[in-house]
């Protein structure tokens, strides 16, 4: 007995000696509650042979894909999930709050297991988000607009405003969000001439000027779209609010669509990758892995050819096109100072945009 306790032994610091410092990852399962395209096949497969490379040992992983943030907020409370892709301004929103004392939901992220965080640009190293208490709990997967695409083959000028989803000629051909509410009102203040510290605070707007223009927007729109715009619809549209991916697709379709810059400016997201409290020892390494995977060059230029938003990282370099660099931002880090990127609201202005958006949406009835 007491040899084999020694072999044993031995073996044990073998193994940590050749790097495998992870129990049976045969019996972990990873799961991740995210965007829809942030972990295809290809991505799982990927994490799946570095994990094997690594530590000699397989993961399996599963992924549910989120329409709002709800759904992050429920699976990491819940536990449900390992890993979540919220936008930034989700943990510390008044109605989720992921830090309150004594009921964190997310993990501190441990840097030494992230070599990949030295690629990101200079603005979202900076980035305040998820940070609490001088601890990071997430990292910036990627950047994106609430945008205005525009088919070509019907609207010939790029549009230059955003009053252009006022215009009759398009009323009833054009598609907007519908759970992400606050956008709508955003660029409708964006239209009406507000200055982006305006946005964000109830008290800095005219209610109810904005209301009556929310209402033309909502009432005109051919449909109201929750996660993702549908691209199968584009064929048909002239005009769509869209974070950048069904644009992609709507091309892969044969479509002509494009991302216009209204003068007013725009609203912009940052989407995390966060750890979540249910993920702890081993299962907590791996899930780092999976962020440090998705900052790396390779998947860092996914986010820019499959999902038409920009990355965060500075070493994306010729695995994306020179028009592709030029489109989305890639590498520009002066970018990202020129939008308005999502900030956490008041419960006061967070309620009364719940309530314009309901009573615009009364109007389509």
């Amino acid at each position: 007995m007491k040899r084999l306790s020694i072999l044993a032994t031995m073996i044990l610091i073998f193994s940590f000696a050749g790097g495998v410092t992870l129990s049976r990852a045969a019996d972990q399962t990873i799961n991740i509650m995210c965007w829809e395209g942030y972990a295809d096949q290809a991505m799982i497969d990927a994490f799946k042979s570095v994990v094997k490379e690594k530590y000699k040992m397989e993961v399996d992983v599963k992924a549910s894909y989120a329409t709002g943030q709800e759904d992050f907020y429920k699976a990491a409370k819940d536990g449900s999930a390992d890993l979540i892709s919220p936008p930034a301004d989700m943990a510390k929103t008044p109605r989720f709050n992921c830090f309150e004392k004594g009921k964190m939901i997310l993990s501190e992220i441990e840097p030494q297991g992230l070599p990949n965080l030295e690629n990101l640009l200079p603005f979202f190293k900076e980035d305040q988000s998820l940070t609490f208490e001088g601890k990071r709990y997430g990292v910036p997967y990627n950047c994106g607009p609430y945008g205005l695409a525009y088919n070509t083959a019907v609207v010939k000028t790029a549009p230059a405003s955003w009053n252009v989803f006022w215009d009759a000629s398009h009323a009833g051909n054009y598609t907007i969000n519908n759970n992400f509410h606050k956008c709508n009102i955003w660029i409708t203040a964006l239209a009406m001439g507000y200055p982006y510290d305006h946005l964000f605070d109830i008290k800095r707007l005219d209610r109810k000027k904005i209301q009556e223009k929310l209402n033309v927007l909502v009432r005109n729109a051919k449909t109201l779209w929750d996660g993702e715009a549908n691209a199968d619809e584009f064929p048909g549209l002239d005009l769509a609010t869209t974070w950048g991916f069904s644009v992609v697709k709507a091309n892969q379709k044969g479509g002509a669509w494009k991302l216009a810059a209204p003068k007013e400016g725009g609203t912009a997201w940052i989407d995390y990758w966060c750890v979540t409290h249910a993920a702890t020892g081993d299962k907590k390494k791996l899930c780092q892995e999976w962020i440090n995977l998705q900052l790396s060059p390779r998947f860092q230029a996914v986010v820019v050819k499959q999902q038409g938003v920009s990355p965060v990282v500075t070493n994306v370099g010729d695995l994306v096109t020179p028009e592709e660099k030029v489109l989305f931002n890639v590498g520009n880090n002066d970018y990202f100072k020129t939008v308005a990127i999502w900030q956490v609201m008041s419960e006061e202005t967070e309620k009364a945009f719940g309530e314009m958006w309901e009573e615009a949406k009364q109007l389509r009835k």
